[in-house]
């Protein structure tokens, strides 16, 4: 005779034959098998794809690493950076990687004669890779400032270059990587900028200053933009003697350009 017992499910269980009815229980058990099951060759296999992506990303680990340190890489390394980032990129797809996708294509473009056809097309292709990675990472400087980089070359100015490069400084406006690279660009685009990206400019020519005055000294003579530096640091008087000094230091004439 059947009786009920507290076995925790409160189904009926024979207490003669010691088996449980219980048709429910083993469907919704054999529901949660099949899930936890199915969730175990998922992670398996995603956690596979991704040791494959990072052995495949570390062939260009010695490149990335020299780059960080500001130390020129050769055309070759770019390539092999750029070889490692597509075979990354099989396995698992990735925003960084493919901003560093693009950055091993501006590598190799910089690498080739002025005059070269694949200059464009290296460059044309880093914007695609470039972009693609912004899609995936929309809060990399990094990749707004190269995305900047790329129109510019390829179509001047332009308010997409403009957008990328407002982005850029939006995304890590105090980088001390990217101050230089990204205020060469905007010196360059000044006349084209409105009073709130050169607002945004100036406060980059003040974090400049703090990060590596003499530099900033020597792109500023470069960029024949003397004056938007001055002006930039007028509220710091110490900071303009300095400037000053330095660029007499490595023999220019402190008021050329300066406006005395």
């Amino acid at each position: 005779m059947a009786t009920l017992i507290a076995n925790g499910t409160g189904q009926p269980h024979d207490g003669a034959s010691g088996t449980s009815s219980d048709p429910i229980g083993r469907a919704q058990r054999w529901t949660v098998g099949v899930v936890l099951a199915s969730l175990a060759v998922f992670l398996v296999v995603m956690g596979g794809e991704f040791i494959m992506a990072s052995l495949a990303g570390f062939a260009g680990a010695p490149v990335l690493a020299k780059l960080r340190q500001a130390i020129p890489v050769s055309a070759n390394e770019a390539k092999d950076l750029l070889s490692a980032k597509q075979d990354e990129m099989k396995w698992l797809e990735s925003g960084e990687a493919a901003i560093d996708s693009g950055l091993a294509r501006l590598l190799i473009a910089e690498s080739l004669p002025a005059d070269a056809k694949e200059r464009d097309r290296f460059v044309a292709a880093a914007a695609r890779d470039l972009k693609q990675g912004l899609a995936a990472a929309p809060l990399s400087g990094r990749g707004w400032a190269r995305l900047a980089y790329s129109l510019a070359a390829l179509e001047g100015w332009s308010p997409a270059a403009m957008s990328a490069l407002r982005f850029s400084i939006a995304a890590a406006p105090f980088e001390p990587s990217l101050t230089l690279f990204r205020l060469r660009m905007g010196l360059e685009a000044w006349p084209q900028l409105d009073a709130r990206d050169r607002a945004s400019v100036l406060q980059q020519i003040r974090y400049a200053a703090k990060v590596d005055l003499k530099a900033l000294a020597l792109l500023a003579e470069e960029q024949q933009s003397i004056p938007i530096v001055r002006a930039a640091l007028r509220d710091e008087p110490h900071v303009l003697a300095e400037l000053d000094r330095l660029r007499a230091q490595t023999g220019r004439d402190p008021q050329r350009r300066s406006g005395g």
